[in-house]
C-alpha cells in the first residue's frame, strides 16, 4: 500500500476512527495488540506492538501519507511517533494525548498535530452548555481543517502543489483534492492547481487564518 492511512490503537477511539475511514472509501491499516478485536472487520490490520519499529513496516509506514496514534498510554505515544518520524519524515502525524501534561512532548517526538481528549471534551460541553451545539468544535488541539475552494484571482492558480509551497510558506498541509466531483486524498506535487478545485487543508488556527487571507475563499 501507498499514500495510505495507518491508525495505531483500536480502542474506542480507534474503533470511531477506523469507522470514518471506511465511509470514506480511505485506504488504512489498523495496528493493535490485541488480533481478537481486528479480524474480520473489513480492513487491513498488523497484529503488533507499535512501538516495534518491525511491526510499524509490517504495517507499511514508510509509504504512508497520514499515521494516526491512539494508544492508551502516552509514553508509548511518544515512542511510537519517535520510531514513526524517524521512518516517515514527510508523513502527518496526528497523536492523542491522554493527559495535558503529554502534549508537549508528543510534539517534540515529532507530531504534527496532537489532540488532547480532556481538552476536546471541556469545548464540547461547553459549548452544549452555552446553547451551540450546531457550532464548529476545535477537535485537535490548536487544529482546524477546512475546505477551501481556488478563485481566479488566487495566486496558486496555474502553479503545481510543490511549486505553490502552501507548506512551507504557511505551515498548512493539503490532505484532498476534489475536482469535477472526485475527491483524491494521493496528493501529486506535481498535479496543476486549476480554479474551481477545492482543497482540504490542515493546520493550526494561525496558519489556516493566514492561508485564508492570502490564498483561498473559504466555502
Amino acid at each position: 500500500m501507498k499514500k495510505h492511512f495507518i491508525l495505531i490503537g483500536y480502542g474506542d477511539v480507534g474503533r470511531s476512527i477506523a469507522e470514518v475511514l471506511k465511509n470514506a472509501q480511505q485506504s488504512f491499516v489498523v495496528i493493535d495488540m490485541n488480533e481478537a478485536k481486528l479480524k474480520d472487520r473489513g480492513f487491513e490490520y498488523v497484529a503488533g506492538d507499535a512501538t516495534d519499529e518491525e511491526v510499524l513496516k509490517r504495517a507499511g509506514l514508510k509509504n504512508a501519507s497520514t499515521i494516526i496514534i491512539v494508544l492508551n498510554n502516552d509514553d508509548e505515544i511518544i515512542f511510537t511517533t519517535l520510531i514513526a518520524r524517524n521512518l516517515n519524515p514527510q508523513s502527518i502525524i496526528i497523536a492523542r494525548a491522554n493527559t495535558t501534561k503529554s502534549i508537549d512532548k508528543i510534539y517534540r517526538a515529532g507530531a504534527d498535530y496532537v489532540a488532547s481528549l480532556s481538552i476536546v471534551a471541556g469545548q464540547m460541553l461547553a459549548h452544549i452548555a452555552l446553547g451551540h451545539e450546531e457550532e464548529t468544535v476545535m477537535m485537535l488541539e490548536g487544529l482546524e481543517l477546512g475546505r477551501y475552494q481556488i478563485t481566479g484571482d488566487s495566486p496558486v492558480v496555474g502553479k503545481s502543489i510543490a511549486e505553490a509551497k502552501i507548506r512551507s510558506k504557511i505551515g498548512c498541509t493539503i490532505i484532498g483534492l476534489e475536482e469535477n466531483g472526485k475527491t483524491t486524498t494521493d496528493i501529486d506535487p506535481s498535479a496543476t492547481l486549476k480554479e474551481g478545485m477545492t482543497l482540504a487543508i490542515i493546520g493550526n488556527c494561525e496558519q489556516i487564518s493566514k492561508l485564508k487571507k492570502e490564498y483561498f475563499k473559504e466555502e
